[in-house]
């Protein structure tokens, strides 16, 4: 009997598995390599197991039996690495693994193109050397990589969907603004994330962006980027960055400066149908109107790192946003059938926005991590408008209006994360609280003060069958809103699907969502604002809370030199919150209601070329809009086509590009918004740490517009704004950076919150 026992023991012994755990860095900084992959075959070859490396460049590979095997590690851009290990029969742990890059081992090899892997929820995308060398911040290294389904402004360094929504920017997993994205250095970038499908995890928004970056060990950088017109001396983009690291301790100062001043013209065309009579006005610009905004952002950051295991981070930010001199400003005469009168329309906006963001995140055990963010945001602001229709020898229509804000709002989210059957479980907790006052003097005198609450909760799970990677999630979000003796609130399902599935160079993905979406605070506002001596503009505290539901389809396929996706998105919207005109007392006003609903189609396609390597790349979309607009007294449909194409060339430290993109039409209630039609071209040299560009924009006409048109049977009208000062423009941009010290390796920050809405509700046409 003993004499079993002991067999048996000997036997379980024999059998124990052991663990085998490591780091994978990069050889020359030791960033950590995200997504790296770990295999661990037998004598035979054959794979016994495989991980990737998690967001530290950890892996850790579990029970495994006693015995030899080889280790490899792998990751696109890096020369493969493999270790024997023999007679393994207890827990192991390699420390770091240091990959080499693949020209470091090639000597004057490199590697051509950028490089592609897709994974369970995003695509990796590895720039080339050649696009590094040709750009000179993160904006134009992305726009260089022509990632489909992204519209990027050269002049504005704006980032967008091609479908015109916000994108959300990361550097490392931390969520930031378009100022930090300019201050990266593309020699700096590992990678690009590119989140097409982003889900739950997200806050459901349309697309993320995250640069992976590396970071310094000791010392900093110092780094400035400027941009100015040299035909338009009044169009300027400045911005100067500083890091510091010292120990577990990184400092980063960040200012930017945003300047336009230039001249701006307006012209409208309105047919008011009363019931007794019909007047029609035409506006005609008598002389262009000045157009003058300023925006400074500063940010001041904080970072405590305690190795691998926490990280605390603080941030105090302050965006200015001055602009004495409005779009809507105007000088013009009004026809209207034999008489003549003169218009003036001015309007001057100044808002504050300083905010103090708390954020903690800890790295627990097998791969768990837990974040927390606090924001506490205060917006002030302040408006006034003065509007005057004066008739020769007539008395004249005067209209003032001033406005001051107050709002204070306080965010909280906490989100966690650990693998799970194969897989990777997330869920998470948001919450928005805010108060807000606004006080309107002039004609309208009245105060507002409303309460609003928002708050969602998550859960999502990603895996993959085989070659079919999936996305589940569902949530739950409750608005509500006090304003007076008023008040209202409302719940939503958010359930959420990704599908994606990759046979050689052919794939394909869907997703569908369903969410909802909470009335402004301006369009909730009890307010009436005079517009003109024919309208006025009034909100309705009687909203409510709509919902919606798009889903995305896209096929396509990539290869090295070619690829091509074709992708069509159907979204609808249940009583969603359009705009309403109707005939009171004498004026026609424009208020907002929910409507009955809202169809969106969108068809658009993508062909990229790089016909000589990686030194011509061609990029080629055409799109296709189609929008019903079903309100409780109109029904509204609008087409629309279009272009965009893209050419970058790039040979050693120069760079040719040449962007263009047709007028994007987008129908919502009773309002077709006509978007910039542009083109430019841009000329760079890029020596590392200096670098000169010069752009022109639209060098090859002289009509730069943009416009909208009201389709109300009641109160029709045209709106078309254009300027001589945007065509044929020429930028120069001048960058270059400072770098001392070694670099220090930092913690992921990977949620972040910010609140924009005022409340406040505008007058202007």
């Amino acid at each position: 009997m003993i004499l079993t026992i002991c067999m048996l023991l000997v036997q379980g012994m024999a059998m124990a598995n052991t663990r085998i755990s490591g780091v994978v860095v990069d050889d020359v900084d030791a960033s950590p390599l995200i997504g790296a992959t770990v295999v661990l075959e037998d004598g035979n070859a054959r794979q016994v197991m495989g991980v990737t490396t998690d967001t530290n460049g950890r892996f850790e590979l579990k029970e495994v039996p006693k015995g030899s095997y080889i280790l490899q590690c792998s990751y696109v851009g890096y020369e493969p690495f493999t270790m024997a290990l023999k007679q393994l029969d207890k827990r192991m742990d390699l420390g770091e693994i240091r990959l080499k890059t693949a020209s470091e081992v090639l000597g004057e090899v490199v590697v051509e193109g950028e490089q592609v892997i897709q994974k369970i929820d995003r695509q990796l995308v590895m720039p080339s050397e050649a696009q590094k060398k040709a750009s000179t911040n993160g904006v134009s290294l992305l726009q260089h990589l022509q990632l489909p389904n992204l519209s990027i402004n050269a002049i504005e360094k704006s980032i967008t969907t091609s479908y015109g929504e916000a994108v959300q920017l990361r550097i490392n997993g931390v969520e930031v603004t378009q100022a930090d994205i300019v201050a990266i250095r593309p020699e700096d970038v590992i990678r690009v994330e590119y989140h097409e499908q982003p889900g739950l995890r997200y806050g459901g928004v349309a697309a993320v962006v995250d640069y992976i970056v590396r970071h310094r060990n000791s010392g900093g950088n110092v780094s400035i980027n400027l941009t100015n017109g040299v035909t338009l001396p009044g169009l300027g983009d400045y911005q100067v960055s500083g890091k510091y690291h010292q120990g577990k301790s990184s400092f980063l100062a960040l200012i930017q400066w945003s300047h336009r001043d230039l001249e701006w013209n307006r012209e409208n065309e309105e047919t008011f149908h009363y019931p007794e009579k019909e007047i029609y006005n035409q506006e005609v610009v008598t002389a262009p109107s000045r157009v003058k905004y300023d925006y400074l952002t500063t940010a001041l950051n904080y970072s405590y790192t305690n190795d691998e295991k926490s990280m605390l981070n603080i941030s105090l930010r302050n965006n200015l946003q001055d602009i004495p001199y409005s779009f809507t400003d105007r000088n013009s005469l009004l026809y209207q059938e034999d008489r003549v009168s003169e218009v003036k329309d001015h309007e001057s906006t100044r808002t504050i926005i300083p905010s103090l963001d708390i954020y903690c995140q800890l790295n627990l055990k097998n791969d768990q991590h837990l974040y927390f963010d606090m924001v506490g945001t205060y917006l002030g602001t302040s408006a006034q408008r003065t509007y005057s229709m004066a008739e020769q020898g007539e008395e004249p229509v005067e209209i003032f209006s001033k406005t001051e804000g107050d709002k204070y709002s306080v965010i909280g989210e906490a989100i966690y994360e650990r693998p799970l059957w194969g897989g990777r479980f997330a869920t998470g907790m948001k919450h928005n609280q805010a108060t807000m006052d606004n006080v309107y003097d002039g004609d309208a005198q009245t105060k507002v003060s409303m309460n609003t609450a928002e708050t969602s909760v998550f859960a999502e799970y990603q895996s993959k069958v085989k070659k079919l990677n999936y996305t589940v999630g569902v949530g739950a979000m409750r608005t509500s809103y006090k304003q007076g003796g008023a008040s209202q609130e409302k719940y939503f399902f958010r359930p959420t699907l990704n599908l994606s599935y990759q046979m050689g160079k052919i794939f394909w993905r869907y997703n569908a969502s369903m969410s909802g979406n909470a009335p402004s605070l301006s369009a909730l506002s009890n307010v009436v604002q005079n517009m003109d001596a024919y309208q006025v503009r009034r909100g309705n505290p009687d909203l409510k809370s709509s919902t919606y539901f798009t889903n995305r389809l896209s096929a396509g396929y990539r290869a090295k030199s070619m690829s091509m996706e074709l992708s069509a998105r159907y979204s609808y919207d249940h009583k969603p919150i359009m705009e309403e005109t109707f005939y009171e007392d004498g004026m026609f006003v424009r208020t907002y209601d929910n409507q009955k609903g809202f169809h969106r189609l969108i068809v658009q396609g993508n062909i990229q070329l790089k016909p000589i390597k990686q030194y011509l790349s061609i990029s080629l979309s055409p799109f296709f809009n189609r929008y019903i607009s079903l309100g409780n007294t109109y029904t509204h449909t609008h087409s629309n086509w279009g272009f965009r194409g893209n050419i970058v060339g790039m040979y050693k430290h120069w760079l040719l590009m040449a962007d263009m993109f047709t007028s994007n039409h987008e129908l919502w209630g009773e309002t077709i918004s006509k978007g910039e039609a542009m083109h430019t071209i841009v000329l760079g040299y890029n020596k590392g740490k200096w670098a000169v560009q010069t752009m022109v924009m639209n060098p090859f006409t002289d009509d730069y517009h943009q416009g909208t048109e009201n389709v109300s049977k009641l109160a029709p009208n045209k709106q078309l704004a254009f300027s001589k000062n945007l065509t044929r423009m020429f930028l120069m941009n001048v960058s270059f950076s400072l770098d001392f010290g070694k670099q220090k390796q930092m913690a992921r920050k990977r949620i972040n919150n910010e609140d924009t809405d005022t409340g406040i509700l505008s007058g202007s046409k």
